[in-house]
C-alpha cells in the first residue's frame, strides 16, 4: 500500500493535467486563429460629423416621351453626423447641368423635336447611412448601405409644348465606400439610385395630322424611372 499510493497520486495528477490541457486547448486555438491588436485589420472609428465634396457622372434614364435630361457630369455636397452604433444621418445636395428634348407635340413626327435646351437638375435628399463593418474600419475601409428620400427639380417653367418637370419626390438608395487613412483627407465613393416619376401633359397624347402622337397610350400619363449617380470625392471631419 505504501508503494502503490505514490503511483495512485501520480496517476491522479496526470489525469488532472490532461483534463486541464483539454479544457485549455480551445482558448489556445482561438488565440492562434485571431489577431493580435497590433496586427488586426480592424480599427475602431468614431462616427462624428463630416462634410464631403464629390463629383462624378449622373446617368439619367430615358423616359417614354424622351424628355429626360441627357446623362452628364454632376457635383455633390454632403453632410454626415453619427447617430449611434454604425449609423449616420446624411443630407446632400447634387447638381447636374445637361440638356433635354423639347417638343411641339401636335406637329408631325418629322418636325416634332424643336430644340434641346440646357437644363440644371437640382437634387436634395436625406437618409440613413449604415456601416457594414460596424464602428470599425477594415484595412481602413468602411463599406455601407444608404437609403433615403428627397426632391428633384429643374425649377423651369412649362415650355412651348406644355411640358414642365416641376418638383418631384424621389426615393434614393445605394452603396458607399469610405477610405479613412490615419492622416490626411478621407476618400469616399458612392453609387446611388434616384427614382422619380415623370408626368406628361394632355398635348403629348394628341394625334397630329400624320396620325402619330408623341405618346400613343393615353393611359400612361406618368412613368417611374431609376437614375444612377456615381460620385467620388473627399471628406473632412468636423470638430474632431
Amino acid at each position: 500500500m505504501l508503494i502503490s499510493r505514490p503511483r495512485s497520486i501520480r496517476s491522479r495528477s496526470t489525469r488532472i493535467a490532461l483534463a486541464a490541457l483539454l479544457l485549455g486547448a480551445p482558448t489556445v486555438l482561438s488565440a492562434q486563429l485571431g489577431h493580435r491588436p497590433s496586427d488586426s485589420p480592424y480599427e475602431d472609428v468614431k462616427f462624428g460629423q463630416t462634410i464631403s465634396l464629390s463629383g462624378g457622372w449622373f446617368a439619367f434614364k430615358s423616359d417614354p416621351a424622351k424628355v429626360a435630361p441627357k446623362s452628364a457630369a454632376f457635383g455633390q455636397l454632403r453632410y454626415d453626423i453619427g447617430v449611434g452604433g454604425p449609423a449616420s444621418l446624411y443630407a446632400r445636395y447634387s447638381l447636374s447641368t445637361s440638356q433635354r428634348n423639347q417638343y411641339a407635340p401636335t406637329a408631325v413626327a418629322a418636325k416634332r423635336l424643336v430644340a434641346t435646351p440646357g437644363v440644371a437638375m437640382h437634387m436634395l435628399d436625406a437618409g440613413l447611412d449604415v456601416a457594414l463593418t460596424g464602428k470599425k474600419t477594415w484595412h481602413q475601409l468602411i463599406p455601407s448601405v444608404i437609403g433615403g428620400a428627397g426632391v428633384v427639380s429643374d425649377f423651369a417653367h412649362a415650355d412651348s409644348g406644355s411640358y414642365q418637370f416641376g418638383v418631384k419626390f424621389a426615393i434614393t438608395y445605394g452603396l458607399g465606400l469610405r477610405y479613412l487613412p490615419k492622416n490626411g483627407l478621407r476618400v469616399r465613393l458612392d453609387v446611388t439610385n434616384y427614382t422619380w416619376q415623370y408626368d406628361y401633359p394632355d398635348s403629348y397624347f394628341v394625334a397630329a395630322t400624320d396620325n402619330t402622337a408623341l405618346l400613343a397610350d393615353s393611359k400612361k400619363r406618368s412613368a417611374w424611372t431609376a437614375n444612377y449617380g456615381l460620385a467620388l470625392g473627399v471628406s473632412y471631419p468636423l470638430f474632431r
